[in-house]
């Protein structure tokens, strides 16, 4: 099986290096009996949404179908699974995979090429899984991975925010639009997009009383880019994991937080877009959905 993020970052780097339009991807998906609506089909190619592996399956020959009509040489999008890829047509096609300090990247060679890279034989898929999991045991260790890789990994994060261009522009009305109507939506004090330096915080826009510039190691969204999920703190203060957290025991006394990681069209985390209350709150897994469909707005304007 195919580590399901990685066959999502397929997706993503293939339709975005064939040029292919959304819609298009979408019917040619339909037209397949795909059953995921528009919405959730953008939230998917936008790495916000994960969708269960037969729709992904059948995102991926939407995908393929539409670079072999245009006859685009661009790599195809990856299946869960051998007997996927090999039923769809095109599993002979597709480029290998090679693991990288954040798991995956999609650097390796084309099939035939010369290379000292970790790939698959041709026609395979890698499976990523064991991998992944190792890394993230590593994570929660505090080790497992060599220094050179970690500092690999945060060079190349780096190089992506800054070659992203935004921390050079200053507040910007596109970015404030979207946390007015977060902090609106959810009645939070404050709504914020974060972005994450090599030692600071650094805020791209704030609507409310509690965000600012923040060394690194205090941020809370610091934290947040570590994963690539949503980190939802309901009640800092009797959350025995941050109730000492000096922006949780002093000011600005923060006891609810909730943040989604914000990337670079190739997968970098680069800072987040999160919610801050000064009162506990309660957060439903449809909140966590339509943060996300925000924090998805943020990367469209991001990619642009």
């Amino acid at each position: 099986m195919l580590d399901e993020y990685v066959q999502q970052w397929s997706a993503i780097q293939t339709v975005r290096a064939a040029g292919l339009h959304l819609e298009d991807v979408f019917t040619t998906y339909f037209g397949l009996s795909g059953d995921a609506d528009e919405l959730e089909v953008q939230g998917y190619l936008s790495g916000l949404v994960m969708l269960p592996a037969p729709q992904r399956d059948l995102l991926a020959q939407a995908i393929n179908e539409l670079l072999d009509s245009i006859g685009s040489m661009v790599d195809g999008a990856h299946y869960s699974d051998q007997d996927a890829a090999s039923s769809s047509g095109y599993g002979d096609y597709l480029r290998p995979l090679a693991l990288s300090p954040d798991h995956y990247d999609f650097s390796a060679p084309p099939v035939g090429d010369n290379s000292t890279s970790a790939t698959t034989s041709p026609g395979s898929v890698l499976d990523t899984t064991d991998a992944a999991d190792a890394v993230d045991a590593a994570d929660a260790s505090g080790g497992g991975l060599d220094d050179a890789g970690l500092d690999e990994h945060e060079f190349r994060r780096l190089h992506a925010l800054h070659e992203s261009g935004l921390l050079e522009t200053g507040p910007e009305e596109r970015f404030d639009r979207i946390t007015r109507q977060a902090r609106d939506h959810f009645g939070v004090s404050s709504a914020s997009i974060a972005l994450i330096t090599e030692d600071a915080q650094i805020i791209k826009s704030v609507v409310g009383p509690i965000g600012e510039d923040l060394p690194r190691a205090v941020a809370l969204c610091a934290k947040t880019i570590e994963r690539d999920r949503t980190l939802v703190i309901p009640d800092a203060s009797i959350d025995p994991e941050w109730r000492d957290h000096p922006l949780v025991a002093g000011g600005p006394g923060v006891r609810f937080y909730a943040g989604h990681p914000l990337c670079t069209a190739d997968g970098w985390r680069i800072g987040t877009l999160c919610l801050i209350d000064d009162q506990p709150r309660t957060f439903t897994e449809e909140d966590v959905q339509v943060l996300r469909r925000l924090a998805a707005q943020v990367q469209m304007h991001i990619w642009v």
